[in-house]
This record gives C-alpha cells, sequence and structure tokens, in this order.
C-alpha cells in the first residue's frame, strides 16, 4: 500500500499522474468504506486515479479508476474492483464539482473476489460505475453512453445524492436468476437528476424470499411473512428516494424473455413503510 499525504490527494485529484506504482493506492472519498476495519472511514484503495482509457484490472482494490477531476474517459476497460470499477466523487477531502463523460467502456466483475475469482455474494457492494457527491458535496455531473458494464454484484450504474447524470444507449447485464442479492440495472437514488434513454437492461432477478420490515428485522421464509412491499426485488431501472420527475426516462429496452429477464422492469420506491 501507497500511504499518500494530503499535498499528494492533491495531485492526484487534479489529475497529475506522476507514477504508475503497482497494488492499489489509497483514496479519501465521499464515502463510507463497509468493508475496511476498524472504526468507520472514508479511505479506499483504487488502482487509478482520473485515468481515462487503457486497461485496469483492479484486483485486490476497492475501486477500479477513482475519478475527482472533470475529465472525459474513452474505450476504457476496468474489471475486479471489489466495490466500484468507476468511481466519479465531487466530493471526498477536497469537494469540487466534477463534470465527467464516459464513452465506450466496459466494466466488468465488480463485487467480492476469491483470490482473482469473482465470487459474488448478497453483500450490499460492488457497482459498476457510480458518481456520487456524499450527502452534502458539490454536482457530480456528466454522461455515460454506449458503455458495456455486465457481472457486478448489487448494480450496474448508479447516480447518488447530488448528482446529474445522463445515461445514453449502454448495455447493462446482471447476474440472471440469483437466490443471494438483489440486483438493479441503473439506479437514480437520494436527489439525484439526469437522463436515463436508450439502454438495454436485463438479467436482474432476485429468486430468494427474504426481505426486510420497517424496523429493519428480516421477513418471509417459514416466518414471519412478507407485507406487500416488504420483500426485495431486482429492478431493470429503480428510482430510490428521489422525485421520479427529476428523471427523463423513456425508449429503454427492459424486455428480455427468460432467463435473461428482469424481476421488475422499473420502480419507484419513497421511505414510506410500505413500498
Amino acid at each position: 500500500m501507497l500511504l499518500l499525504s494530503v499535498s499528494a490527494l492533491a495531485v492526484f485529484a487534479l489529475g497529475v499522474r506522476a507514477f504508475d506504482p503497482p497494488g492499489c493506492l489509497l483514496v479519501t472519498t465521499s464515502r463510507t468504506n463497509p468493508l475496511a476495519p476498524g472504526p468507520p472511514t472514508n479511505i479506499f484503495t483504487t488502482k487509478a486515479i482520473d485515468q481515462t482509457t487503457g486497461t485496469i484490472d483492479a484486483t485486490g482494490c476497492d475501486i477500479g479508476d477513482y475519478i475527482h477531476s472533470s475529465i472525459s474517459v474513452s474505450g476504457i476497460t476496468v474489471g475486479n474492483a471489489t466495490q466500484f470499477g468507476i468511481f466519479v466523487d465531487s466530493g471526498g477531502p477536497l469537494p469540487m464539482a466534477v463534470t465527467v463523460s464516459i464513452s465506450g467502456a466496459t466494466v466488468y466483475n465488480i463485487g467480492a473476489h476469491t483470490g482473482t475469482l469473482f465470487t459474488p455474494n448478497g453483500a450490499q457492494y460492488g457497482i459498476g460505475i457510480i458518481y456520487d457527491s456524499g450527502p452534502g458535496g458539490p454536482t457530480a455531473q456528466g454522461t455515460i453512453n454506449s458503455t458495456l458494464v455486465y457481472a457486478y454484484q448489487k448494480g450496474g450504474i448508479e447516480a447518488n445524492h447530488n448528482s446529474n447524470v445522463t445515461t445514453t444507449n449502454n448495455i447493462i447485464t446482471g447476474l440472471g436468476h440469483v437466490d443471494f442479492i438483489a440486483q438493479n440495472g441503473i439506479e437514480y437514488a437520494r436527489d439525484a437528476s439526469g437522463i436515463i434513454r436508450g439502454n438495454t437492461v436485463s438479467a436482474n432477478f432476485y429468486t430468494g424470499q427474504t426481505g426486510v420490515l420497517a424496523n429493519n428485522s428480516p421477513c418471509g421464509g417459514s416466518f414471519p411473512a412478507c407485507p406487500p412491499g416488504r420483500q426485495y426485488v431486482s429492478c431493470g431501472i429503480l428510482l430510490v428516494l428521489i422525485d421520479p420527475n427529476k428523471i427523463q426516462r423513456g425508449q429503454n429496452d427492459l424486455n428480455a424473455p427468460p432467463p435473461n429477464d428482469n424481476q421488475r422492469n422499473f420502480a419507484v420506491v419513497t421511505d414510506a413503510i410500505t413500498d
């Protein structure tokens, strides 16, 4: 591991790559790392910072490409990160609004690994591409176009918090019918906004029976039964804690036949306990 000072972090955040060391770099982000040992921390490991093209094998790193600058990413291939393939972040220790365009990318095998093997499980991480600002950061905005995202653990593309993202003409393919996690192809959450158009989203289907009650206790299985809306469901496109009027959506292909169908093609989830 290479421990970066604040000044070094600032250099990398500005997109200046003085060297390309082996292993993973440390970055402080707008998110809390669920896999870090000890007390909560916003520190993650990443294979690359602000890389715009080429191939990234992020085996052993939380993130494949951590982006904290306004740049264009084209034709990049990112694989084998544990938590995020491409993480566009406008928060962190040096918050700044960023505009990032991603086109012609390929992102795959994002989630839990056993050694070098992708071994997805039910843990709620493993996102192919995410734009995030943290709860109070400046805007992370941009476009994701003509990009292939597949073999992700939790989700293909996510726009979170104060993000404004146009997601068009992408192919997002989940793991198919699985009983260990409820996947979502495209998710816009927590006041994100933007456009979702012309995407092909398939193979997000949860076959398990467990769910969660309003007090976060489990339901389903033998006892107790889950009330309507409380069982986990996989979606092609999911809007969570969001005003759906802030999203322009249309012309998405969500209707692949089994076994590549989505359990639910589209859903909106508010904070009501019966959603």
